[in-house]
């Protein structure tokens, strides 16, 4: 599109990054903006080894229309570790929407900067009551990468009520993290990933990394240890110094509900929906790895994540499975939650055939906390 100029993104477009972050949230009964303050930089070091992000603006009145992100994580694709890549932040502001070209100029821009060494397809995954999207992107339009469907991933936002007692579960003990125990979590998180596709992998460096693990701490991290072996862990990453979920709307249904939820929360002490405007203070689950998928201990992590969050003070706690993962069905019968489902696709640069062949099986295993 001749009027519109389309280049990688620098601090200098942090404000206006962050406008359109703010100014275009998902739609919705509850409409809610995927917030980066105080920078839009900042969740980059988070989200993979490389990350870039690109801006188009409006030549004569200088306003940024759009952008989109890219990032690089090592990652397992079909058990071996390998690098994949994952499109986010794509945002288009509303008066520009439906214009002819400028979706394909800002994927043009994107292709160029893949490395020739790249996976032929990236990830990504986009709201399954975002129709419009989907419609537009699923359209086979000219220009644009095919974008192949590969299963439904389902984000769980559990209320965090009062606290509950954990049961003792017997044969294992669970501890906190700590440095000391760095290296035996990289152990059960890689012998554990493998199985899955897609799931990110990550070294001791990385984990106490102050830029990669940007406000997660060895001590944040809940082991399961048997016999001295850790056998499965999981973490409370806390991301709301740099990436926020803020209620922009809410539709008549919960408009009309507000007043009872409100009094509801007041009886049981529990936390209220935030005003139009107000963050959701929320903290994900992270680093699920777990021996042989076994319930019995993903349960008690998670019940003893579910404690601490309480008492860290945070209103939420996400949850993130693929539709197939054996671990969702433990949440969604144990815990009552707000649901929201994304389709994960592969973003085909090279066609669908190639991404199809280089893609088997297994279960997906996306982090809730990096997308």
């Amino acid at each position: 599109m001749g009027s519109i100029d389309y280049r990688l993104a620098t601090t200098d477009d942090d404000p206006d990054l962050r406008q359109l972050l703010r100014d275009n949230p998902m739609p919705g009964e509850v409409s809610v903006s995927l917030e980066r303050e105080p920078s839009a930089f900042l969740a980059g070091s988070i989200e993979g080894e490389r990350h870039l992000t690109i801006v188009a603006r409006d030549r004569a009145q200088g306003r940024p229309v759009g952008m989109a992100s890219r990032s690089v994580y090592g990652g397992f694709l079909n058990g071996t570790p390998c690098n994949l890549g994952y499109l986010s932040q794509l945002r288009v502001d509303r008066a520009y929407r439906g214009r002819i070209g400028l979706l394909p100029a800002g994927f043009d821009l994107l292709r160029t900067l893949r490395r020739r060494d790249d996976l032929p397809f990236d990830l990504t995954t986009i709201i399954a009551d975002n129709q419009p999207a989907r419609r537009v992107l699923n359209a086979g339009l000219a220009g644009l990468p095919p974008y192949l469907a590969l299963e439904p991933f389902t984000t769980l936002m559990l209320p965090l009520w009062r606290p509950r007692t954990p049961k003792s579960p017997g044969h294992f003990v669970i501890e906190r993290g700590s440095v000391e125990r760095i290296g035996d979590i990289v152990e059960c998180i890689e012998r554990n990933r493998s199985r899955f596709q897609f799931a990110p992998r990550w070294t001791a460096p990385e984990l106490l990394c102050p830029e990669r693990s940007r406000g997660l701490a060895p001590s944040d991290f809940l082991i399961a240890v048997r016999r001295g072996t850790v056998i499965g862990c999981v973490a409370l990453w806390d991301q709301n110094d740099f990436k926020q979920i803020v209620i922009r709307s809410y539709g008549g249904a919960v408009t009309r509900w507000r007043p009872i939820v409100a009094l509801a929360a007041h009886l049981l002490g529990s936390p209220r929906l935030p005003n139009p405007g107000q963050p959701i203070p929320h903290v994900y689950l992270s680093h699920v790895a777990i021996d042989d998928d076994r319930v019995q201990v993903f349960s008690a992590l998670l019940a003893r994540a579910y404690r601490d969050a309480c008492e860290l003070g945070h209103a939420c706690l996400l949850v993130g499975f693929a539709e197939r993962h054996p671990f969702l069905k433990v949440v969604q019968s144990s815990y009552r939650a707000w649901t929201y489902v994304s389709i994960l696709y592969a973003v085909c640069w090279e066609g669908v055939k190639a991404a199809i062949e280089r893609i088997d099986g297994r279960i997906p295993h996306m982090e809730v906390a990096l997308l």
